[in-house]
């Protein structure tokens, strides 16, 4: 992985603290999931994916206290924030972790968090074959391609060489594929939530809702844990 900024450090950090409880999800596989949120054809409010980052659809892990739950929630959306500001400025480039033995790029975790995203949403990702936008249709096969193929699926019906050919390319192929899809969203007039100048979701108030989705506010929800 490339030199991250302090934020993405912290952030890195807290979520590998989290996985040692929960099935929180890892940096690049975060990356992956919220460009397949921005990426969507349809827009996803933070209540509904936000859950699936620490792995608990009700509520949030317990932590020592509510700045804790609280600093996460905000380092997650300043990153999803920056990456609405990268894919607006056709600068995304996908955080991928390195194999430090031999500097092979392993593509696998992100592709993961991707397709977590897709399948929030699964019926709403036909809307592009039914568009006939071409690039898209490519872009959204390629990377679920990408994805059977990370997961070993046995019932891909593809060569080994082109499999081999698939993975060989892989982290270029994904950032073409992102970079495709978030066209494909603006040409629909259907643009991102927010900008880098205006974040999406800021600091929870304790009487706002909570991002949880439970329906309670947050003083009341996970401000608890």
């Amino acid at each position: 992985m490339p030199k991250l900024p302090r934020y993405l450090k912290e952030l890195d950090q807290m979520l590998a603290d989290l996985l040692l409880e929960s099935e929180a999800m890892l940096l690049s596989q975060l990356d992956g999931f919220l460009a397949g949120i921005l990426v969507c054809p349809e827009l996803i409010m933070p209540g509904e994916w936000l859950p699936k980052v620490w792995g608990h659809e009700e509520v949030m892990p317990a932590f020592e206290n509510a700045d804790e739950a609280q600093k996460l929630i905000d380092l997650i959306m300043q990153h999803y924030n920056t990456l609405i500001s990268d894919l607006q400025h056709r600068q995304y480039q996908p955080l991928f972790d390195i194999d430090t033995r031999n500097d092979d790029i392993l593509w696998e975790m992100w592709i993961e968090g991707f397709d977590q995203a897709v399948k929030i949403r699964p019926d709403t990702w036909q809307s592009i074959y039914e568009d006939r936008d071409e690039d898209a249709e490519v872009a959204i096969g390629t990377l679920l391609t990408l994805a059977e193929i990370a997961e070993r699926e046995q019932s891909i019906k593809l060569e080994a060489e082109v499999v081999d050919q698939l993975t060989a390319s892989a982290p270029d192929l994904i950032a073409n594929c992102v970079d495709k899809l978030h066209a494909s969203r603006i040409s629909k007039q259907s643009p991102l939530p927010g900008s880098s100048e205006q974040p999406a979701y800021g600091k929870v108030g304790r009487n706002a809702p909570c991002p949880c989705g439970s329906g309670k506010k947050y003083k009341k929800c996970c401000s608890l844990n």
